[in-house]
């Protein structure tokens, strides 16, 4: 069973991990798993970053990933932040089961 979970949350960046064997695909089955039911589309970012944004978003999260910190979810409207973790723990149990 894979399983995610918040590890912490600073500001207004959440930070996830996950038992996936690779780190990366477990950070792409978390953001197709949330645009799935956006019915939106997935868009990467320009820049250095690995980031991408999903069409549709009423929160406009960006997800995140990198070597050192693994997943991110970065909330820009920091007042949104206890509705994007439920909305992300629910996601997190579809994927968990």
């Amino acid at each position: 069973m894979m399983g995610y979970e918040i590890t912490s949350i600073e500001d207004n960046w959440i930070f996830i991990k996950h038992d996936y064997r690779d780190e990366l695909d477990g950070f792409i089955m978390l953001m197709k798993s949330i645009e799935g039911d956006l019915d939106g589309r997935i868009i990467q970012m320009d820049g250095e970053d690995i980031q991408y944004i999903i069409q549709n978003d009423p929160y406009n999260l960006v997800f995140r990933w990198d070597v050192k910190s693994g997943t991110a979810v970065i909330v820009p409207d920091e007042a949104n932040i206890d509705e994007v973790v439920k909305m992300l723990e629910y996601h997190f149990n579809k994927l968990n089961n």
